[in-house]
């Protein structure tokens, strides 16, 4: 390699790490360390998705909420599915795929840390109605992947929350 070339290649990389920009899920390690997750369908495809993106997040998950630093309570979760394009023919030819999550997070003393919130996605996919089979498949990956970028989503918001503050003050009459 030439020397302009390495110059450049180096140059390059000083200005991107120099401007913060770093890959997507890297760095930003949640600052909380224990959670819990309050929701109506607790063992739901995407609350099972969510917990295991937050445990390898480095998030403990606990049972209780006296035990957590935050609460994550999951208010609602919607689901749609509707026709986006029809052919010619009067046909469909593309699905829409939505999901939705509204949330709030609450501190261990019961204050609202993060106000109610929400999450969603969209997907649109080929509709073959020759092969349904095929295509229910598809739905079925899109959702799961929808599922992970919804996870993403509120634990990108957990990162933001700051550790409780802990009472570090010197009791009078101690040296």
């Amino acid at each position: 390699m030439n020397k302009p070339l390495k110059l450049g290649a180096i140059l390059l990389l000083l200005s991107l790490s120099a401007c913060g920009w770093q890959l997507r899920g890297a760095g930003g390690e949640a600052t909380i360390e224990r959670l819990h997750i309050d929701a109506n369908k607790p063992n739901s495809a995407f609350n099972r998705v969510l917990e295991r993106y937050l445990r390898g997040s480095g998030i403990a998950l606990v049972d209780s909420a006296n035990d957590a630093e935050y609460s994550l309570k999951i208010v609602k979760q919607k689901s749609r599915r509707r026709t986006a394009t029809v052919s010619a023919s009067a046909r469909i030819s593309e699905r829409l795929l939505e999901e939705r999550v509204e949330y709030l997070i609450v501190r261990a003393d019961g204050t609202v840390a993060i106000e109610r919130s929400s999450a969603s996605v969209e997907r649109i996919y080929e509709y073959n109605e020759d092969n349904v089979l095929a295509t229910e498949d598809e739905a079925l990956l899109l959702t799961n992947e929808m599922y992970n970028d919804l996870a993403r989503q509120i634990a990108n918001r957990l990162r933001h929350l700051k550790k409780p503050a802990t009472d570090n003050t010197i009791p009078p009459g101690s040296p």
